[in-house]
């Protein structure tokens, strides 16, 4: 059954694009002619460039990707499928543009008042954002653009279901782990190569997990047929 858009969350997901510019148009008259555009993994910047590029180059790429991820329903060949799963991927959207935006209030400060970064930070961050696909992820219908799309997910859609129930709770707990653990690590003052360490092997597990699990049901259907 097709989902009807909600409007009142695609008003939330233009402001979350808006707020992006309107952290940029901010601290125009406070930024220097030169800010930084890229931090290391102290979080000390180690690449710069005009202010104009520095703190108009993320809201840019946020409304350009606002009006792709828009598309999506229409060019997806699987366009009725994804019309069955509008609000779920409305929230997909909403949480990639809502990441976009607190990344630019983030390093957007940091300029501003010419601070160094902190990288547990970022990696709580994006630790969130994938626990919050992971819990809107499960309703997502079979589609070539969002979700785990594996050979096996793709070419069945009861694997494709399977793989994302299982992956969905996966990724909502681990992610919220994860950010508690960032914290943790943060307060007994280990180093960010270890952060950057556990973040990575998380990343890995939480990706591995599910293409090894719908190619084993993938397995399974094909032998129930036979």
């Amino acid at each position: 059954m097709k989902q009807e858009k909600s409007q009142l969350l695609e008003g939330f997901i233009i402001i979350m694009v808006v707020i992006s510019w309107l952290i940029g148009a901010w601290a125009y008259a406070y930024a220097p002619d030169i800010v930084p555009i890229h931090w290391n993994l102290e979080g000390k910047p180690d690449n710069f460039a005009s202010k104009d590029i520095g703190l108009f180059l993320l809201p840019l790429i946020n409304t350009g990707l606002y009006f792709f991820l828009l598309m999506i329903p229409k060019i997806d060949p699987n366009s009725e499928q994804v019309q069955q799963s509008m609000r779920s991927f409305q929230w997909i959207r909403f949480g990639t543009h809502a990441l976009l935006a607190s990344i630019m209030g983030w390093t957007t400060i940091s300029i501003v008042d010419s601070m160094a970064l902190k990288p547990d930070l970022i990696f709580a961050i994006i630790a969130l954002f994938l626990a919050f696909l992971g819990r809107v992820m499960a309703h997502v219908k079979q589609n070539y653009f969002v979700g785990v799309r594996t050979p096996w997910t793709l070419s069945n859609e009861k694997v494709w279901e399977d793989t994302h129930r299982m992956t969905s709770p996966l990724w909502f707990y681990s992610g919220i782990g994860m950010a508690l653990l960032m914290s943790i690590v943060s307060m007994m003052g280990l180093g960010p190569e270890i952060q950057l360490a556990l973040f990575l092997v998380w990343i890995g597990i939480i990706v591995i997990i599910p293409i090894v699990y719908s190619y084993i049901r993938f397995r399974e259907e094909k032998k129930s047929i036979q």
